[in-house]
């Protein structure tokens, strides 16, 4: 569905040092590195064919798989903590936000990072980090991307946490509608509806509507990055949360393709929801 080796390799021009710097001072390994968040929306973005730019952002987000505390520790004894988060540091000149997850998580997806003081939902991280792509930097170190719906995945539990948190915050709900966009417009979806009995029948229950079926069809393939479990809490999450919100900032980037009128962002968002 996307093609990494079409990414300008330009968009690696901060990851890199980062990963390099961070292998070198604390050891970590980065194959056990998923890069997530705006990076990794940008290079997917790259990937699918598309050229116009999304948000713009300065910082880097990264997942890091651990069985321990030891490179958490390593990290806050090499680099100084910025911002108010608890887990942002500066890294080869670049803010960059340190997620562990893995064998240090709770059943229910939260860390408890010593430098931050408080939980740090990282749910699903390890799901989609087991799914996820090897991303080739130019130096030859190795990370992880998401798969795009593992991306929107995590998208989605972002979107529901920070729509409690935070009224007016649209960040999510426009990655979100990016990453559907993505699905819209991907030759692989289009055969997906149109050449397997399982696609056309959705195609013919939602009358022969494109867009409607591939948002549906992210919304299905979002939840099968996540385990049983996962599957169940995010849906139950996601039927508690006001959609009205999510249609209304669900809105593609000013300088891409025009967003669909309010009417029309409800009955994707519902779709992305079933």
């Amino acid at each position: 569905m996307i093609d990494l080796t079409q990414v300008d390799v330009g968009l690696y021009d901060t990851i890199t040092p980062v990963i390099v710097d961070l292998a070198a001072e604390t050891g970590a390994d980065p194959s056990q590195i998923m890069l997530v968040g705006a990076a990794c929306r940008d290079i997917l973005h790259a990937a699918f064919g598309h050229a116009f730019e999304a948000r713009a952002t300065t910082d880097i987000d990264l997942g890091i798989a651990v069985s321990d505390w030891g490179i958490s520790t390593r990290i806050d004894e090499r680099y100084r903590q910025i911002g108010s988060n608890g887990i942002r540091y500066r890294i080869a000149e670049t803010p960059v936000d340190i997620m562990p997850f893995g064998d240090v998580e709770d059943p229910e997806g939260i860390t408890h990072p010593a430098a931050r003081g408080q939980d740090l939902v990282v749910f699903g991280f390890r799901d989609v980090y087991d799914r996820s792509l090897p991303l080739m930097l130019p130096t030859g170190h190795e990370i992880r991307i998401p798969q795009p719906a593992g991306y929107a995945a995590l998208k989605m539990r972002s979107w529901i946490d920070r729509s409690v948190q935070y009224y007016g915050h649209d960040r999510d709900a426009k990655d979100l509608a990016l990453a559907a966009f993505w699905y819209q417009t991907a030759a692989e979806i289009s055969e997906r509806l149109y050449d397997t009995d399982e696609g056309f029948a959705l195609l013919s229950e939602l009358g022969m509507d494109v867009e409607a079926a591939s948002t549906r069809l992210l919304g299905e393939d979002a939840l099968s990055q996540l385990s049983a479990a996962n599957r169940g809490d995010l849906a139950r999450r996601w039927a508690e949360r006001d959609m009205e919100s999510l249609a209304r900032d669900f809105l593609l980037p000013a300088g891409g393709p025009r967003s669909p009128s309010l009417e029309r962002r409800r009955a994707l968002v519902a779709q992305l929801g079933r």
